[in-house]
């Protein structure tokens, strides 16, 4: 039986999630998201992750794919709200 972790980088990953998780603004962006109510508020926090993302991807860059799955969480939120999922 395969494991959830077997073929990822289980510290990568850790210390990706905990650095993001530590971020007061990649958990502002991330409850902007989550709290939105229309696709316009989405389009607000997408675009406050676009001002990030190149921050993160020059400081830790190891890291940079949780801004990554910000923005697709961003976009399904999108679709989501304005019913196209």
């Amino acid at each position: 039986m395969k494991g959830v972790w077997d073929g990822l980088d289980k510290e990568r990953i850790t210390k990706a999630v905990v650095t993001a998780y530590m971020s007061d603004e990649y958990l502002d962006i991330l409850a902007d998201i989550n709290n939105a109510e229309t696709p316009a508020q989405a389009e607000t926090a997408k675009g406050r992750i676009k001002e990030v993302m190149g921050l993160w991807r020059e400081e830790c860059p190891d890291y940079a794919f949780m801004v990554d799955c910000l923005y697709l969480f961003a976009e399904r939120r999108i679709r989501d709200l304005t019913g196209l999922s």
